[in-house]
């Protein structure tokens, strides 16, 4: 069972930008994997980062601040 969490959890992290796995160092993306199954549950399932990464953007302003940060550096690092 905790087997099957952590690889939900490393998928999901991987949708939304990242292959390294999650990490306590990186509370940012720990953040947002968690509120982007919340949030963007279609998105998520779909396995697109880009498609979450949107998801989570459009919906920045229900994030929690860790999150809203994040989100804020691939919506920087997306226009450059």
């Amino acid at each position: 069972m905790m087997l099957a969490r952590l690889i939900l959890a490393a998928a999901a992290f991987s949708a939304i930008g990242t292959a390294r796995p999650v990490s306590a160092a990186d509370p940012g993306k720990q953040a947002c994997a968690a509120e982007a199954r919340k949030l963007c549950p279609a998105e998520m399932r779909s396995f697109s980062r880009k498609k979450v990464e949107a998801c989570m953007i459009a919906r920045i302003e229900l994030t929690s601040p860790t999150c809203h940060a994040a989100m804020l550096q691939i919506k920087a690092q997306r226009g450059a």
